[in-house]
């Protein structure tokens, strides 16, 4: 009888463990969930990939939406709900991220856009640096929904921004022209 009990725990302890597997991808050793429940919108797992900088391992992005696509423009311009998770592989200063995505922001839009968008990275950039510094594993949520940014952090919402040209330029810091790493736009596009 305690053979029986035993066997019965363990299979369901491995039957729990192959649950768990089927929801969720493993990305250069770091798993991330294939869906992310938005409000009342569950999003899939469009790609995931690490951004690397030199030799570092800097933060692992996962991109979600409503249904998977390899179209970066439409991915940009659409209004339905997407979200960019991004999972933090070192510890890293606010300020310090909040310069990397301005620095992507410019290489992505142009000089009448740059500044156009100048009142929102600002406001954005105050929502990042409500956190002094980040730590390793940390994990910052940007959510994109019609014209709106939000940004949630350490498991609390940060704050939002509503400007459709901002939302636009601040997803194609990823997966525009000029993205901050080719290989993650690729990733995050699934592709490769």
């Amino acid at each position: 009888m305690k053979f029986k009990a035993s066997f019965l725990a363990t299979a369901l302890v491995i039957l729990s463990t192959l649950v768990l597997d089927a929801n969720a991808r493993t990305v250069d050793g770091h798993t991330v969930p294939d869906t992310l429940q938005v409000g009342n919108t569950q999003l899939v797992l469009n790609g995931a990939g690490i951004r690397k900088k030199v030799v570092f391992d800097v933060y692992l992005a996962a991109l979600y939406t409503g249904k998977k696509t390899d179209q970066a423009q439409a991915l940009i311009s659409s209004t339905a709900p997407r979200a960019l998770r991004l999972v933090l592989l070192r510890d890293i200063d606010s300020t310090d991220l909040a310069d990397a995505l301005n620095e992507g922001l410019r290489d992505n839009t142009n000089t009448s856009q740059w500044q156009a968008i100048q009142p929102s990275a600002q406001k954005f950039a105050g929502l990042l640096l409500k956190q002094k510094s980040l730590k390793r594993g940390s994990v910052i949520d940007l959510i994109f929904s019609g014209s709106r940014v939000s940004v949630s952090a350490l498991g609390g919402q940060q704050g939002a921004v509503d400007d459709a040209g901002f939302a636009q330029a601040l997803l194609a810091v990823w997966l525009g022209k000029d993205p901050a790493q080719s290989s993650l736009k690729q990733a995050l596009l699934g592709v490769g």
